[in-house]
């Protein structure tokens, strides 16, 4: 006649006393309490295996913390799994599997592996403007989304308050980035297609408008503006300097001594600083180097030419000159990015050849079959047309 196992009660399971070897209390069917001698009670399941029919145990969890009546429920959950030839611990395992692959394919888990690769091959700032985006406009809505199940239809309802909003360019770049991430994905292995790749189709952007920017011919003004401004003489000098080197907001205000052979008249842009990621070599003008001299001769700082009056040892910022254009009553007129426009323009009125011409605004021509055969920088083109480019600009300021 088999044993008959009376079934604990909370009393005993509560007041089980502590011996000098660990033993157990049995419940029945298979759970057990076991009491250590450190006074630990830790509730077991003993089950066969379903195919090895090798006996094994299951821990269920520590007592206070799992009650007896808790405890019972599990032994109940793993004796129905049992009944179906299913090893609980098999499925608790597959289980655990499964979430881990679920976080790690999560639209968050992978973004952020995107993100440790870009910080190799982006400026810092950018990547943190990049994340920023991503975290206010895309995560809320598909963080914990797995790429696999993310459609078009679930990131148009995350983008449509920026789309009603009329925020064109910051949905534009919030899709590109959302793109980035899920070709990562693809490449990555996690999916087999991007299924957001025509998303900007599904979304007006609004009218795109270029930097606005003055002709050639309205430049005196402009000179006349800013050299009779009130302005700080450094905001004045950078100005000049951008507009001489038709070089972006960021690349002439970040600008740093050692970047410049003044001997040789050359300023290298190291690739980190360059939109592209190339170095970018820009013959001087005569009037560049002037600009030079004279910030040498004021600047006590040896790292940054433009060094800010506001903050020692930091650059001005990449946005003072649109302040400053802003300031002069030039909004909607004139930006820091568009006075390369102007020089741009004044080249082509000038008949300047345009691959040389687009060179001088680190622009590549061509198609990337041709773009592999023609390396040419054309240094010395360059070095003749950005003093013709600077003659002007100097003839701009004379008449002022």
């Amino acid at each position: 006649m088999p044993k008959v196992i009376k079934p604990l009660t909370n009393t005993e399971v509560d007041k089980a006393k502590i011996k000098d070897k660990e033993y157990n209390l049995t419940d029945g069917q298979g759970l057990i309490l076991r009491i250590k001698p450190t006074g630990a009670k830790t509730w077991l399941f003993n089950y066969y295996h379903p195919t090895t029919k090798k006996r094994t145990s299951l821990t269920i969890g520590t007592y206070p913390s799992v009650t007896l009546a808790q405890a019972r429920i599990k032994r109940e959950e793993f004796r129905a799994l049992l009944a179906q030839d299913i090893d609980p611990q098999e499925k608790a395992k597959k289980e655990e599997q499964a979430i881990s692959e679920q976080l790690e394919h999560s639209f968050l888990s992978v973004a952020q592996k995107w993100k440790e690769k870009k910080a190799q091959e982006v400026e810092a700032l950018t990547l943190k403007k990049n994340w920023r985006r991503l975290e206010m406009f895309l995560l809320p809505a598909i963080q914990h989304i797995a790429v696999e199940k993310i459609s078009p239809s679930i990131v148009i309802q995350a983008l449509q308050p920026l789309s009603n909003q009329q925020k064109g360019d910051t949905l534009r770049r919030t899709i590109r980035l959302l793109n980035e991430v899920l070709n990562f994905a693809v490449n990555y292995g996690l999916i087999s297609f991007n299924p957001c790749l025509k998303l900007n189709e599904v979304f007006s952007f609004g009218k795109v408008t270029n930097n606005p920017a003055i002709n050639p011919s309205e430049l005196a003004t402009l000179m006349k503006a800013v050299m009779w401004s009130s302005c700080a003489i450094q905001t004045k000098m950078l100005f000049k300097f951008q507009l001489l080197t038709m070089t972006r907001p960021s690349e002439a205000s970040g600008a740093i001594w050692k970047e410049m052979d003044l001997a040789k008249a050359l300023w290298t842009i190291p690739a980190i600083r360059m939109k592209k990621r190339k170095d970018f070599t820009i013959p001087l003008s005569s009037q560049s180097i002037d600009i030079l001299e004279k910030m040498k001769a004021m600047n006590v700082n040896d790292h940054y030419v433009f060094e800010s009056w506001i903050k020692p040892n930091q650059p001005l910022s990449s946005q003072t000159i649109n302040k400053m254009l802003v300031d002069l009553g030039f909004k909607n007129k004139q930006t820091a990015h568009g006075l390369r426009s102007i020089g741009r323009t004044y080249l082509e009125e000038q008949g300047i050849d345009y691959a040389v011409a687009e060179m001088c605004l680190s622009h590549s021509t061509g198609s990337q079959t041709s773009l592999a055969y023609n390396r040419s920088d054309y240094l010395e083109q360059r070095r003749i047309v950005m003093q013709i480019w600077g003659d002007y600009v100097e003839k701009c300021e004379k008449t002022i």
